[in-house]
């Protein structure tokens, strides 16, 4: 049965309930001792009460389902208040019982009718459905993380050295609030992956379950990471994540702004980073100085690579549209530190990219202080700075800096 259906099952019911106690009250039996007397004035306060709920249901004062229980409860009152008793003659019992008949009829018929064209006029029929519909849409869209979390838990069984399904099992748990056992799901992966994004996944949630503090081993982490990797994106998002927490804006500015650098103008990273920055200066009472512009690369062509990334139909299927895509420039000799580097997503792919010395990471080491360089783009699983087994990359050797039109294509995996 449908919710409508219910609805009017269930009404309907509700008023013959009321009719039936209606029609038992008026039609009892009078006790004796008792005379009934027409009493014009309690006649007259009904009418006007009567008349009160009417205009406050057509005011939009009352509700139409507050009517109908007032205007039920004014009518047992009158029909309560009205002495009923045997009559002192033949004939005057007849009388009343004849218009308790009438008025029961009346009543059975006028009230049921009354109270559905009130509901029908003002009332929302559809109003039982909509809810309930909405309600099963929200269900049916939302992921069901416990149900993941079985599959994942009997996956593990057989595969015990499955680091992602153990990431994957953290968080789910971490979805549902589960912070002991999403903590020992990462447990499971670092050990088996020592991958510094897990790391700062879990020191994440170990904040999450200290409801939002990064002391400790969070911030233990986070700075171990830093310590080796001073471009570590992840590890400066939840630096600046955790500076902002403890009331260090200024701090925050600054680590949100080495990683504002490598990001690519318009894509989602750089506008929700540009957003933190703008918090941070505000709370801070700092004024946010303009993101450098980039040069020119027509005016400065001689120090910038140009040109447009694409993905390999052959190795396209084991991408996920959410993975980092690093594209850069390093020297063809000496230090493979990239002397210029954006990141994007596989989402944004193919890509017009131009590389120049406003991404350099150090003041030092500028594309403009090279004559031929090597060009890459590299997609990563987990965001991380250094080639990992199973990322996919594209290279293109000596490329004279100033090139342009460059066309690079990611078609190999890292072994």
């Amino acid at each position: 049965m449908n919710p409508v259906s219910q609805f009017v099952a269930i009404a309907l019911a509700l008023t013959f309930l009321v009719v039936a106690v209606l029609l038992w009250t008026m039609l009892r039996k009078p006790k004796p001792g008792r005379v009934e007397v027409t009493d014009e004035d309690s006649a007259r306060i009904y009418r006007e009460e009567l008349q009160e709920l009417q205009d406050a249901v057509q005011s939009g004062a009352m509700a139409p389902a507050d009517f109908e229980r007032a205007r039920q409860d004014l009518s047992i009152r009158v029909v309560q208040d009205i002495p009923q008793a045997a009559e002192s003659t033949a004939s005057a019992s007849t009388g009343t019982n004849q218009r308790a008949v009438v008025s029961a009829v009346v009543m059975a018929l006028v009230f049921p009718l009354l109270g559905s064209f009130v509901y029908l006029t003002l009332g929302d029929p559809m109003a039982v459905v909509e809810p309930s519909l909405t309600a099963r849409a929200e269900q049916d869209s939302a992921p069901d993380f416990a149900a993941m979390a079985e599959k994942l838990k009997a996956k593990l069984k057989t595969n015990p050295n499955d680091a992602q399904s153990w990431v994957l099992l953290g968080r789910a748990h971490r979805n549902q609030n589960q912070y002991d056992e999403a903590i020992e799901a990462y447990n499971r992966a670092v050990a088996l992956d020592t991958d510094d994004r897990l790391a700062i996944e879990r020191a994440e949630v170990i904040a999450a379950k200290n409801g939002g503090q990064f002391a400790g081993e969070p911030w233990d982490v986070i700075r171990k990471i830093l310590a080796k990797n001073p471009q570590h994106a992840n590890a400066l998002l939840l630096a600046g994540s955790a500076a902002f927490s403890e009331g260090q804006f200024k701090q925050a500015l600054a680590y949100w702004s080495t990683l504002r650098s490598q990001l690519a103008d318009g894509s989602q990273e750089a506008v929700a980073v540009d957003n933190a920055l703008r918090a941070a200066a505000e709370k801070a009472g700092v004024e946010l100085g303009a993101q450098a512009k980039k040069p020119d690369p027509l005016a400065n062509a001689a120090s910038s690579i140009s040109g447009r990334v694409t993905i390999s139909d052959s190795i396209k299927a084991q991408a996920n549209p959410t993975d980092v895509v690093f594209i850069y420039a390093h020297a063809e000799q000496g230090s493979p530190m990239p002397l210029a580097i954006m990141r994007t997503t596989v989402q944004a792919l193919p890509l017009d990219f131009n590389l120049d010395d406003s991404m350099a990471m150090r003041p030092d080491a500028k594309l403009s202080g090279q004559s031929h360089v090597t060009v890459k783009a590299r997609i990563s699983k987990y965001g991380q700075a250094m080639p990992q087994p199973g990322d996919l990359i594209g290279t293109l050797q000596h490329v004279a800096v100033g090139a342009k039109q460059v066309k690079l294509t990611i078609s190999e995996v890292v072994k």
